[in-house]
């Protein structure tokens, strides 16, 4: 499929660039004027600036052309352009697997059928208690605690016995199936996933994020139940509850308390802290770094380069998120990014020393915890999520007091009692959570049993 986006500027939109890895052809046009510009090709996407628009048209011959609502500098440009299709956008950070299916669905029928991955026919025929969960991203192409919290989740399941399957819709470099810990996933288009589910026919269709309420009213039809993990409480993720799924499992007490007092519950609802299980991610050996995971300035990057331009004797190590943009530039040559990792036991607990949370918005802080493990200290913005997941095992500091960072950082980097004590309680908070994981896993898959009985 040749695809001709318009957009003021192109900034690696993650829905364009997940087109072009799926193999589609994929061509934009900027047109917001950038004198002495000219055409180049970022990861597969060809990028034309404003005067190059009809040579870009030439080259693309484009079966779609898709343009922002709000951009009438775009919409003049093409309107003479005759027998394309078009797909009119409200923002353009649209959905990988949504803009992909719906360019697609402005396909003749037999272009549709081409474009489309075949649907296998059902991999859980004869499997027990048939769970089938539809999510946006999984791994180990993206890695962050909601979809490490469900693969755990999916592989507890399989452990008690039940047939599982994970479909995502909004990985474009995924191949068609790979295993995870012995638990399947395929990827499919949005019109794929439900194809095959109305073809499997589960007992329970679980989800989250971007494809909640979607999955949610898709099981319903062909008389599933439904699950519905909730990370957060923003209101694009709680207004789900108004979909009614069977059941709803927060991840994190003050998340329901927050969910609760807005929105009508679920009439089945439990918590499940995002499950880290000490062995999987225990370094055998503290590394050297003061680490952040995840680039973005939600996450608290400029603290975080503050505090390592204030301490140039000190190695720090940035690891590339799996969501936000990801900022790289002005860094203090004290400091090593690397990209995403799918082993974060050796490619950073290995390496880190001290862990830094300095972010905005946390919901719990799987990646806290999980540092927990291998005795690393942590030092926080005293969000409610990572109060609630490290108790009193962090040092709490605002993410705005960047001297205060770097002195809680000095001070606990170097070997001494304050170091110590913070070892000590890093450990005994990893074991306590452990057990607690324990409890929480089995009464998830006791819930969803109860589910599939028509309990």
């Amino acid at each position: 499929m040749r695809i001709l986006a318009f957009l003021p500027v192109y900034e690696q939109q993650e829905h364009l660039r997940a087109a072009s890895l799926a193999g589609h052809e994929v061509h934009v046009v900027t047109t917001a004027r950038q004198p002495g510009a000219a055409p180049r090709v970022e990861d597969g996407v060809s990028v034309w600036p404003l005067g190059y628009w009809w040579q870009a048209l030439q080259a693309a011959r484009p079966a779609v052309l898709v343009l922002l609502a709000a951009d009438g500098k775009a919409q003049r440009l093409t309107a003479g352009i005759s027998g394309v299709r078009r797909l009119v956008l409200e923002h353009d950070d649209a959905d990988a697997g949504e803009f992909v299916e719906a360019c697609t669905a402005l396909l003749p029928r037999r272009e549709r059928e081409a474009a489309r991955r075949p649907v296998p026919a059902d991999p859980l025929a004869g499997l027990p208690v048939r769970v089938v969960a539809w999510i946006h991203y999984g791994v180990p192409y993206r890695c962050a605690g909601s979809e490490t919290m469900l693969q755990t989740l999916m592989r507890a399941l399989k452990g008690a016995g039940m047939g599982v399957l994970v479909v995502v819709s909004s990985v474009p470099e995924a191949p068609s199936s790979w295993e995870v810990d012995g638990v399947p996933y395929m990827h499919l288009s949005p019109y794929g996933a439900e194809m095959l589910i109305r073809r499997v026919r589960p007992q329970v269709v679980v989800t989250h994020h971007h494809y909640a309420a979607r999955a949610v009213a898709f099981a319903r039809t062909v008389g599933a139940r439904s699950a519905l993990l909730l990370h957060s409480d923003h209101e694009i993720a709680a207004r789900v509850l108004k979909a009614r799924p069977d059941l709803c499992v927060y991840n994190t007490e003050w998340v329901r308390a927050s969910v609760a007092a807005r929105y009508e519950e679920a009439d089945r609802w439990l918590v499940v802290h995002p499950p880290v299980i000490p062995g999987e991610h225990r370094a055998a050996a503290a590394g050297d770094a003061v680490t952040l995971v995840n680039l973005s300035r939600d996450k608290g990057v400029d603290t975080w380069r503050a505090a390592a331009a204030a301490l140039p004797d000190l190695p720090f190590l940035g690891v590339a998120g799996a969501h936000g943009r990801q900022v790289r530039d002005g860094m203090p040559r004290n400091v090593r990014l690397i990209g995403q990792t799918g082993n974060m036991r050796d490619d950073v607990w290995a390496r880190t020393r001290l862990l830094t949370v300095p972010s905005l918005y946390e919901s719990y802080g799987m990646g806290a915890v999980e540092a927990l493990a291998s005795g690393i200290p942590v030092i926080a913005e005293p969000t409610p999520g990572l109060r609630e997941a490290l108790g009193g095992a962090a040092t709490f500091v605002d993410r705005t007091e960047t001297a205060a960072w770097a002195a809680a950082v000095e001070g606990l980097y170097e070997d001494g009692p304050a170091r110590e004590a913070a070892v000590a309680a890093a450990l005994a908070r990893s074991a306590h959570l452990a057990h607690r994981t324990e409890q929480e896993l089995k009464v998830w898959a006791d819930a969803i049993q109860d589910l599939a009985d028509g309990h």
